[in-house]
């Protein structure tokens, strides 16, 4: 029997990320907490890709309120480019929506295309949940 879960530990057994996907909102629920190495992102990426083809999933809740000294390419993973083309071309998954610390810089949106995800940034919670709840997308 497939999980709705994956939890991703660091060497010392601490937990740096978990996928928690919702079955009654079509999410995958993404948690970073601590610091993860660039091969432990990657790691991450993969699951997150795996999960969402075994998933009827439509959104993406990216939570990295609690991650912290992330290498550089964690900025290249917020903005994924060709990554969340390979999302849309192998899921239903139409939003993510990326919750970032209060201090953060919020990124500008960008023009979004016709054939790219919707990504949005937000630094509460309850904002992203908000904003993805009025998509409809359950």
């Amino acid at each position: 029997m497939r999980r709705p879960y994956k939890h991703y530990r660091n060497s010392l057994g601490q937990r740096y990320c978990t996928l928690r996907y919702l079955a009654d909102r079509k999410m995958l629920h993404i948690i970073w907490k601590g610091t993860a190495t660039e091969e432990s992102i990657e790691e991450v990426e993969k699951g997150i890709l795996k999960m969402i083809r075994q998933f009827p999933c439509r959104s993406i809740l990216n939570d990295v309120q609690d991650f912290f000294q992330a290498p550089a390419a964690y900025l290249a993973y917020l903005s994924w480019s060709e990554w969340d083309t390979k999302v849309k071309e192998t899921s239903e998954v139409r939003c993510i929506a990326n919750v970032l610390p209060v201090d953060a810089p919020v990124p500008q949106p960008e023009r979004q295309r016709t054939d790219s995800l919707e990504i949005k940034y937000f630094v509460h919670l309850m904002d992203a949940m908000e904003w993805l709840n009025q998509k409809k997308l359950t």
